[in-house]
């Protein structure tokens, strides 16, 4: 009886098992599909994918993998490390993307040799000639999206596989070795996100051993597949639907690349399209890849478009309980950034590596400090000899540090920066130079450099500077340099040419000095050599033809606390001279010199800053035979001739506005502004020129605009003075 009874109370167990298995298997709410978010490239475009992802979560849409390419990428990235919608908004709205897109490091976090780099040479081209004429690998190093990169994905530097994310995650790059799209979907998290951004040409490629990777779009612009092979049962795809190309457009070099690599992406966005279960298609005609400042109606865009597609996108919203665990199961899965309590250098040794190390030390032992993290690595950058820094935390003997990855640049040393000069403070003598300078790095010791500038065409000159610091880490240094130059001059009466002379110059000299870290610096140091200064063509009685030895001892100081080496808009620059000649062809005895130059600018708001500025010389009323100062030209007093004004004596001071009226594309530069500027002047004593109509206080007003390319300013400006001085002139090179 006993064994009836469990026999049947057994077979009841099972019916009743197998029903509701059965029952389980009917019910449509009993286990939902899993959802991969599909994110497409397009630059500034793909921030429409913040808005899609808003619209998602505030209907409770809940997707188990993100698959991304390029800002796709980023963006998936970002919310695949556990940020939700609002974060994410955050996040985009606090990247300096100006910055970032056009890859320069910020002139105040660079060493004080390459300040002067970039104020002697003010554009933003650069190569190398370690192995023959080499270029950059892309316009932008990349550095300040790794920047971006690196802080986002530091929690998750030693995960296994990218599924250990919050949301499960893979991005897309293309390995130009192999010809083959990259799917990262393990490693470091970092490195994935900087290789699906690499956008060729503008972006320089990131390498590994085996590989080099460039930008994901090339190849998988819309990885649908991918999502698929990550387990996703449903594919939800975001297309970014872009302006196409009309037959009447103006194309330029840039327009034309660029069209040429959309047309190829194109085509593989179409297969991957076809192949998603679910495509939202965003309308971003009304913009360009590079359209960041539109960044919040770009958002909204894809906002739009997620709820224009509701119909079908509430199909997978789910209930309010499965939702708050859906939330619960990624926020359990976030990681926090532990504190370092070492510093490791990876990519260099010996004293470059201890100098990494003692920029980064301030880090250890305490939470990280973002702003400041960001500031050092920009300040190793500026340094002069990486392409890309980049960080992430490491374990080692159970403790967790701060691992600097380093990778020097690929084109040199020795580096070349070029210069184009075009001085048109008279548009019936137009002056052109074309010159270079060449650094050789770490000759004869670390830091120590050999730089040579060569100038060409109106001016002919070489002049080259050993800079040897006393030992690798101190700011003492000794500086041997030379030249050879031969330069016109000219005098002019109420900008007309009234005589024209040439200075030849060869000689030497030696500094020894102290740098002020990045700021400043120091030197007192003693020339000498053999000069000419020949009449060529005008007036003899202007001034004397003399020749002969030359010699002097000198005290420079430099101050550099400028944001900007072209078009400053807030900082100070100081530079004092003094200098005593006991050896000159024209002076009767030795004499004393000394000259000022204050420059201090100050930013109103975004868009303007004025400037005040002042500058003094004087030879204490010694004798010198020739002058030794000169105002007039497109620099001082614009409204005068070049060298109109010579003098012993002269004080000048100048009041300036500047304001922003437009941005340049990053690729092109950075921007056209409006200069205007007034100036007054007082000159003590005869002036060395027959020049009539010149006062003993000279006063004009210019205005004008100029254009920042990557090639270097462009300006275009009038000037109206007294004494009847006008005139219209440009400049290509150096402003201020």
């Amino acid at each position: 009886m006993y064994r009836h009874l469990r026999l049947l109370f057994t077979s009841i167990v099972l019916i009743l098992s197998v029903a509701f298995a059965a029952a389980q298997e009917q019910s449509p709410k009993s286990k939902r599909s899993t959802v991969g978010l599909v994110l497409q490239g397009g630059g500034a475009l793909g921030l429409a994918h913040v808005g899609v992802i808003t619209w998602l979560e505030e209907h409770h849409i809940p997707f188990d993998y993100i698959a991304g390419t390029s800002m796709g990428g980023l963006v998936g990235g970002v919310y695949a490390t556990g940020h939700n919608a609002a974060e994410m908004r955050q996040i985009v709205n606090e990247i300096p993307w100006d910055q970032v897109m056009a890859g320069q490091t910020p002139f105040d976090a660079l060493s004080f040799r390459r300040k002067e780099d970039a104020r002697d040479y003010p554009n933003n081209l650069e190569f190398g000639l370690r192995k023959g004429l080499q270029f950059p690998e892309g316009f932008n190093s990349g550095q300040q999206v790794s920047l971006v990169l690196d802080k986002i994905a530091l929690p998750y530097s030693e995960i296994k596989s990218f599924n250990d994310l919050p949301t499960p995650f893979a991005c897309v790059a293309t390995d130009l070795v192999s010809g083959k799209p990259k799917v990262f979907r393990s490693g470091s998290l970092s490195l994935a996100l900087r290789s699906t951004m690499s956008l060729p040409g503008i972006f320089t490629p990131v390498r590994t051993k085996d590989a080099i990777y460039a930008d994901g779009g090339l190849l998988q612009n819309i990885p649908v597949e991918v999502a698929k092979e990550m387990g996703a049962d449903l594919t939800l795809a975001i297309h970014l639907a872009e302006a196409p190309v009309l037959p009447n457009a103006s194309l330029s070099s840039f327009s034309v690349l660029g069209d040429s690599i959309a047309v190829m992406i194109s085509a593989n966005e179409l297969l991957s399209m076809e192949k998603a279960d679910i495509l939202v298609s965003v309308p971003v005609q009304k913009w360009s890849a590079l359209s960041f400042d539109d960044a919040d109606a770009i958002i909204k865009a894809g906002y739009d478009a997620a709820a224009a597609k509701s119909k079908v996108l509430m199909t997978l919203a789910v209930d309010d309980a499965t939702w708050n665990q859906y939330l619960a199961d990624r926020a359990a899965r976030r990681r926090t950034n532990p504190v370092p309590t070492f510093i490791a250098v990876d990519g260099v040794n010996g004293n470059l590596s201890r100098r990494v190390e003692e920029q980064m030390a301030g880090v250890v032992g305490k939470p990280l400090d973002f702003d400041q993290l960001d500031q050092d690595i920009m300040h190793l950058k500026g340094f002069g000899r990486f392409s890309v820094l980049s960080y992430q935390m490491v374990e080692r003997n159970g403790q967790q540090g701060l691992l600097v990855k380093t990778e020097e640049n690929t084109y040199g040393p020795p580096i070349v920066r070029p210069l184009i000069l075009i001085d048109g403070s008279s548009l019936k003598n137009v002056t052109f130079n074309l010159g270079a300078r060449v650094t050789f790095l770490d000759v004869g010791g670390f830091r120590s450099e050999w730089r040579n500038d060569v100038t060409l065409f109106s001016e002919y000159g070489l002049r080259s500077e050993y800079y040897h610091p006393f030992t690798p880490l101190t700011q003492w240094f000794v500086a041997p340099r030379g030249l050879i130059d031969s330069s016109p001059f000219y005098i002019y009466d109420n900008n007309k040419l009234l005589s024209t002379y040439r200075r030849n110059t060869g000689g030497g000299g030696l500094d020894v000095g102290y740098q002020f870290g990045t700021t400043g610096e120091l030197r007192v140091g003693y020339e000498g050599g053999w000069e000419r200064f020949a009449r060529q063509t005008g007036n003899p009685n202007e001034l004397p033809s003399v020749s002969g030895t030359f010699g002097d001892a000198r005290i420079q100081y430099k101050l550099d606390r400028l944001d900007n080496a072209v078009i400053p808009r807030a900082g100070q620059n100081l530079q004092a001279n003094f200098q005593w000649t006991n050896a000159s062809p024209e002076a009767p005895r030795p004499y004393p010199s000394a000259e000022i130059v204050s420059q201090n600018y100050f930013r109103l708001n975004e868009p303007s800053s004025v400037f005040l500025s002042g500058y003094g010389g004087t030879t204490f009323d010694y004798a010198t035979g020739l002058p030794q100062f000169s105002l007039g030209g497109s620099q001082r007093l614009v409204a005068y001739g070049v060298n109109e004004l010579l003098m012993d004596k002269y004080f000048l001071f100048q009041a300036g506005y500047i304001r922003q009226l437009a941005k340049l594309p990053p690729l092109l530069g950075s921007g056209i502004y409006f200069l205007g500027v007034y100036e007054a002047a007082q000159v003590y004593g005869p002036p060395h020129t027959m020049v009539n109509k010149a006062s003993g206080f000279p006063t004009d007003g210019a205005a004008g605009i100029v254009v920042n390319t990557i090639f270097g300013p462009v300006e275009a400006a009038y000037a109206y003075g007294d004494t009847g001085h006008r005139k219209f002139f440009f400049r290509v090179g150096r402003l201020f």
